[in-house]
């Protein structure tokens, strides 16, 4: 029998503009030993299933896990979640005509990038949420316009129902159109960190430096906690 937790989460509401928030659930696992290492944060709801273990029955906890997707990539190839499957990634929504923190938010994802260069299996995915307007040519041309690196950066493409699903089910943050927000969009402004079994551990505001270094510790304490360091 399973028992749905609830625990305290952000679920962030953010115009283009960034002045409209607002709260959902999610969770954050805390060590209730106080000789357990410190960890990182599991967002989303949970569930608690019942295993065998030594011959006693023991809670299994189930974590929130981003489902399976299938998008276009900026060069045309198709992606889904297992290109990502193994790998740490790092997420977040825009779209090519922001007129706010789209923008700031793209700056921060490419100093992200560079000061990470060293972690092989890093990934960087970044959906756009205007699909009618951002074609892959329009892609390729904003790629190339701000000179950003691809090996490992991802910009993905799919139709609305689709990316405003994972958005919003998949990766706990908000992605919508809204004729009142500025651009015609809703979306978060937060960069999502998801480790290599499709857990999200971290959320970031994108446009803030501080954070986004705070983000980087917490890749590297990531890659340490994953290979048992």
């Amino acid at each position: 029998m399973k028992h749905l937790f609830f625990l305290l989460s952000a679920f962030i509401l953010l115009s283009c503009g960034g002045t409209k928030e607002d709260e959902n659930g999610s969770t954050e696992e805390k060590a209730e030993n106080p000789a357990q290492k410190p960890s990182l944060p599991y967002i989303g709801l949970h569930d608690v299933d019942y295993i065998m273990k030594d011959g006693e029955r023991v809670p299994d906890t189930i974590y929130h896990t981003v489902p399976p997707y299938v998008l276009l990539a900026h060069d045309s190839s198709e992606f889904s979640n297992l290109n990502v499957e193994g790998k740490i990634h790092v997420a977040n929504f825009f779209f090519t005509s922001c007129p706010a923190i789209c923008p700031a938010m793209i700056e921060q994802m490419k100093r992200l990038q560079a000061a990470t260069e060293d972690i092989e299996e890093l990934t960087f995915l970044s959906h756009t949420i205007d699909p009618i307007r951002d074609t892959i040519p329009r892609l390729q041309n904003y790629i190339a316009e701000r000179n950003l690196d691809t090996h490992n950066w991802f910009f993905l493409y799919g139709d609305k129902e689709t990316v405003y699903t994972l958005g919003e089910d998949g990766y706990m943050i908000n992605a919508m159109e809204d004729e009142y927000a500025e651009g015609g969009f809703l979306h978060s402004e937060h960069f999502v960190l998801v480790d290599r079994s499709g857990h999200i551990r971290g959320l970031y505001t994108g446009t803030d430096p501080v954070e986004v270094d705070q983000l980087e510790k917490d890749i590297r304490f990531l890659l340490k906690e994953e290979y048992g360091n």
